[in-house]
């Protein structure tokens, strides 16, 4: 029994020392920009994709790490925007562009390997729950709640490449929707029958707390 006691006071001992001084835990804020279009599988006269717009994510990352491999969850605040034109309203054809913004909570997992110490190869999946969803028209100006039209949570996945220098963290990371999101969306009065899946480009730096 004292033996046992004795191993975990060491064991504890160990993690407290590799977390003071970064070897295998790190953790700090992280932000960025991202670049984002919304696509639509289904063939549809009425209502067509636009060109990818920019959004923003904040928010935290931890990383374990093991000899070449780490681990990285992160959880993200993210709003992202698509575009779509609706050439169609009834009998009328209106052209009207409907901006899409979306907020939701990202919680990716990525799994990945250092190259020469400062490079990081990473993929992994990623959880996304929606917050807000609201469509905006020129047309009208009118603003609409359209969170209905979407699942709640959608799981995803990310690629990317990253780069460690001192405390500075960044990735370049691409985001695509194992499921879509949306299998309609009704927005001002009409309904379309869609598939929606959202196409991420996420640039972001971060800042290591525990070096």
């Amino acid at each position: 029994m004292k033996t046992m006691k004795k191993l975990a006071l060491v064991i504890i001992a160990l993690m407290i020392t590799s977390i003071s001084y970064g070897q295998f835990f790190t953790i700090g804020p992280r932000i960025g920009l991202s670049s984002s279009k919304l696509k639509l599988s289904d063939n549809i006269d009425a209502i067509q994709e636009r060109d990818a717009q920019l959004g923003f994510h904040a928010g935290v990352f931890t990383r374990f790490s093991l000899g070449g491999f780490f681990v990285q969850p992160e959880a993200l605040f993210t709003s992202v925007d698509g575009q779509v034109q609706i050439s169609e309203n009834g009998a009328n054809v209106t052209n009207q562009v409907v901006d899409l913004e979306y907020n939701k909570l990202d919680i990716p997992v990525m799994f990945g390997t250092k190259i020469l110490k400062i490079f990081r190869v990473q993929a992994g999946p990623t959880a996304s729950l929606l917050l807000s969803a609201d469509a905006k028209s020129d047309f009208s100006g009118a603003t609409q709640d359209v969170k209905s039209s979407y699942n709640d949570a959608t799981i995803g996945y990310q690629v990317g490449f990253g780069v460690d220098i001192s405390r500075l963290v960044l990735d370049l990371k691409w985001e695509g929707n194992l499921s879509s999101f949306g299998d309609d969306l009704t927005v001002f009065g009409q309904t379309f029958q869609t598939d929606q899946r959202n196409r991420l480009l996420t640039l972001s730096v971060g800042f290591k707390l525990i070096n």
